[in-house]
């Protein structure tokens, strides 16, 4: 309803703004190509604006459309003096993305001493020794796990620029959990049943996680899953090779919310509040874990988990299977 409002009202004042919040609630409701096709039509219509490009980039990523989101990447790089080192790691996993490994080269080189400016020269170095390369890596899946504003999306945009095909569990999983009863909007499972929203749950439904993660087989490659913590987590704690948990002292924490400019995470929120007063739990966790101090840089936290996928953890070791998943299936 709320989008069916907002379109009519973009209709008859349309605005870079009105396209933004539009494909914004695409993006709420996984309808990715609605909201690139909105995004395009708003991008000829108001040339030059950086965040209508990047907005399109960002949700062709989601929609896993390499080739449309590495233009759009290379669009902003070009564009805008001002766009960092995001946009170029993004278009180099868009290129790993496609196994483009040389033109992933070239984007490097082309951007290394901005890159080494913006991040270190380690960095650029880490980032030059491809997946194809690290034929040391054990193959299967993983899961890295945390608190909010621990890192985890920004350690995944790297691990992906890396070459390794990560899987964000906030969009591909996770969902709002009523007993057996799951939907992607909370809406849906409130509507005409308003006494229920309180005790709605951000968890991952037993039918999502198989379809997401059922789909790699046998894991003959590295796979990360990223995203989510606690109890949404630990009924399929058993399913994971590894889990790296990571932590941040609770000032960080404060100030890469503030930073992040979420409104479920915005200063004072609820869901700001829930964070840091969480964070004491979530440095440890209630599952076997290895535990990642992340108040460094990113690629710093990637190298330690790349040092410890060299062996296969003893099935002895592999943790014991939880309770059964929340909403299984029927």
């Amino acid at each position: 309803m709320a989008r069916v409002y907002l379109e009519a009202l973009h209709h008859l004042q349309p605005s870079p703004e009105s396209a933004l919040e539009l494909a914004a609630l695409d993006r709420q409701c996984h309808d990715f190509a609605q909201g690139l096709a909105l995004l395009r039509e708003a991008d000829a219509r108001w040339p030059g604006r950086v965040d209508l490009l990047r907005a399109q980039a960002e949700l062709a990523m989601l929609a896993k459309a390499f080739e449309a989101a590495g233009e759009l990447w290379q669009r902003l790089i070009s564009e805008d003096g001002m766009a960092g080192s995001y946009p170029v790691l993004r278009k180099v996993a868009c290129l790993r993305q496609m196994d483009r490994e040389d033109a992933a080269q070239c984007q490097i080189a082309a951007c290394a001493t901005a890159l080494e400016a913006q991040l270190s020269k380690h960095a650029v170095e880490l980032l030059r020794n491809p997946v194809s390369s690290r034929a040391a890596l054990v193959p299967g899946l993983y899961l890295v796990t945390g608190n909010n504003g621990t890192g985890k999306t920004t350690l995944g945009h790297f691990l992906q620029a890396l070459g390794f095909h990560t899987i964000d569990a906030d969009i591909d999983i996770a969902a709002f959990c009523d007993g057996h009863r799951w939907a992607i909007l909370r809406h849906d499972l409130s509507r005409g049943r308003p006494e229920i929203e309180t005790g709605l749950r951000w968890l991952w439904p037993c039918a999502r996680f198989e379809v997401t993660c059922g789909a790699f087989g046998d894991f003959e490659r590295v796979v990360f899953v990223i995203g989510g913590f606690g109890q949404a987590v630990a009924p399929y704690i058993h399913r994971f090779d590894k889990v790296f948990h990571l932590t941040a002292p609770t000032d960080v924490i404060a100030r890469r919310l503030e930073k992040r400019g979420s409104p479920s995470h915005r200063k004072g929120s609820p869901g700001y509040r829930s964070a840091l007063r969480r964070n004491t739990k979530a440095s440890s966790p209630p599952y076997p874990a290895y535990i990642i101090k992340a108040d460094r840089p990113v690629w710093e936290s990637c190298e330690v988990i790349l040092a410890s996928l060299g062996a296969r953890p003893s099935q002895a070791a592999k943790p014991v299977r939880a309770a059964l998943p929340i909403c299984p299936t029927a």
